[in-house]
């Protein structure tokens, strides 16, 4: 698209609305895909809550991950890295080279984002995924009360583990 509009749930990072919002403008960001990226312009309103923020919209009915107004994923490309490492094992830093290379590849000149962008962008997507009948247990039925996951697959960073992640061992 040449502009991605605020549409229905506009946010900021602080956590205001439209509510809070101040004057509407547009700045540039770039989307970024599963073989290139693109800029595009999007939507804003300043936050006049935080004041160094934009409120900007949640762009999970176009088929994207909005991160920071400026860093914008497909859902095609984050859910290819889900399914590449649940099928081979692929740790995220790989996934991010290989990403990179085919990138430099396609020739816009437009680079893929740092490792710890990527995983920034991939753990937001994680929490907005909805799990739903995607677990199925012989005894327990559809969606068991806990699931363990082989640790080499998915592996949290010290960053993003919850007060709600527990060992498989916790009783």
């Amino acid at each position: 698209p040449t502009l991605i509009e605020l549409g229905d749930n506009p946010w900021c990072i602080c956590g205001s609305g439209i509510e809070e919002a101040g004057d509407l403008l547009e700045k540039l960001c770039i989307v970024y895909g599963m073989k290139s990226a693109f800029q595009t312009n999007i939507q804003l309103h300043s936050c006049l809550k935080c004041r160094n923020q934009y409120i900007g919209p949640e762009c999970r009915e176009i088929g994207l991950l909005n991160l920071n107004n400026r860093s914008l994923f497909t859902h095609g490309l984050l859910e290819h890295y889900t399914t590449t490492f649940t099928s081979s094992e692929t740790p995220m830093a790989a996934f991010t080279t290989d990403t990179a290379q085919t990138y430099m590849s396609s020739g816009n000149g437009i680079p893929f984002v740092s490792n710890a962008t990527f995983c920034a962008a991939w753990f937001a997507y994680a929490d907005l995924v909805v799990l739903e009948n995607d677990m199925v247990c012989e005894i327990c039925g559809l969606s068991p009360k806990e699931v363990i996951f082989n640790g080499v697959s998915i592996s949290f960073s010290h960053k993003q583990i919850q007060d709600t992640i527990k060992p498989p061992t916790t009783i």
